[in-house]
């Protein structure tokens, strides 16, 4: 009766409570436009050879909750889709993504990086993917070399990428520069591009992020991953994609002399087999873009996909954020009424959870488990 009465007393403040990561708990954000992070050689939209090329500056919109008093925050990178010769930061999807994670509380980022593709070559193919690494690293290393300005957390960047924006988040978490593929070294008509971290900027940091979101995408060779790569990992795809398999096969399903690539079934399992953080979300007979998009723009959408997608990741990143002891859900160092809290929230949110909030370790996570940590504060 004890642990009862304890229970409802703060039903009204636990009904009433959101989580920081988990939840929408800013009302407005602030959006700064344009902050160049780097510079670097870009080709002309229709191109045969890749010596032709002229400087850009390569930029990014950052978004952050109004009024926030928090520092050393956690980051989310978008990278929007666009089959590496469309697309901008500026998409329906990417865009809505970032404000929705400037209102949890992140610092997200939706940065533009370089385009260029011959449909008709698998070396230009793997060339364009890896110029879009070169760009996402060097957009890390500039978060990374302006954390404190910036008030984030130099360790907890996030990559969430679309399609091609997917590509190369994969490409840059999981392939070391040893593994980079031979087109990138160039031929008599095309420069050497150079080290994975060789462009864009000249800041010295690691360019690796601390976990990824990957929808809808694939990876060119999955020896690439490998136990050494210990970057928690969680995929979406639908099953039916005829655009990025979601097994093996070539981009827009025909051999179109584009490079054969591995979707997210089979990242998954390699995943695995690595030991490496890993979750794949794959829904039965969807499409491209299933949560509503064409190109990253809204096509009778967004969908109640989108809305999944969202809780799903945001949890998961969340699980990155925090390394949870028993009953300390919200990680501050203290197990109290405030972690009945978060995990209310948990529960009535749906999202789905691991292990870390199963507190009397039944296989499910609900009213059970609440009890048990109220019996944990009450000693």
């Amino acid at each position: 009766m004890k642990i009862l009465v304890f229970f409802l007393s703060f039903s009204n403040i636990l009904l009433s409570q959101d989580v920081r990561y988990l939840d929408e708990i800013f009302e407005n954000i602030n959006k700064t436009e344009d902050v160049v992070y780097g510079n670097a050689p870009d080709l002309p939209f229709i191109f045969f050879f890749e010596w032709n090329t002229q400087d850009i500056d390569l930029d990014m919109d950052i978004y952050e909750p109004e009024n926030d008093l928090e520092s050393n925050r956690p980051v989310i990178i978008f990278l929007h889709t666009g089959a590496f010769f469309s697309g901008n930061n500026e998409l329906d999807d990417v865009t809505d993504l970032s404000i929705a994670s400037a209102k949890r509380g992140y610092v997200a980022v939706s940065m533009n990086y370089r385009l260029g593709l011959n449909v008709l070559s698998s070396y230009s193919g793997e060339r364009a993917v890896y110029r879009g690494v070169q760009d996402l690293s060097a957009a890390i290393r500039y978060l990374r070399e302006h954390n404190e300005e910036l008030r984030i957390d130099p360790n907890k960047i996030f990559i969430w990428g679309s399609s091609a924006g997917s590509f190369i988040g994969l490409h840059l978490a999981f392939c070391d520069e040893n593994e980079r593929p031979e087109s990138t070294y160039g031929s008599l008509s095309d420069p050497d591009l150079g080290c994975i971290d060789c462009e864009g900027n000249n800041y010295n940091h690691s360019s690796k992020p601390q976990a990824l979101v990957s929808c809808w995408g694939a990876i060119g060779d999955l020896s690439w991953i490998d136990s050494n790569d210990q970057i928690p990992t969680i995929l979406f795809h639908g099953t039916a994609d005829p655009i990025v398999p979601f097994e093996s096969g070539y981009p827009f399903t025909i051999d179109i002399a584009l490079p054969l690539v591995h979707g997210s079934n089979l990242i998954y399992n390699r995943l695995i087999e690595q030991n490496i953080l890993s979750e794949l979300h794959a829904e039965d007979g969807e499409l491209h873009e299933y949560w509503g998009a064409v190109n990253g723009n809204w096509f009778n959408g967004p969908n109640e996909y989108f809305d999944q997608i969202k809780n799903d990741a945001y949890l998961f990143l969340y699980e990155q954020i925090y390394n949870n002891e028993l009953g300390d859900i919200n990680n501050d160092s203290e197990v109290n009424i405030l972690d009945v809290i978060s995990l209310v929230n948990i529960i009535l949110n749906t999202y789905e959870t691991n292990d870390t909030y199963d507190i009397n370790e039944d296989g499910h996570i609900n009213i059970l488990d609440i009890i048990n940590l109220v019996n944990i504060i009450l000693g």
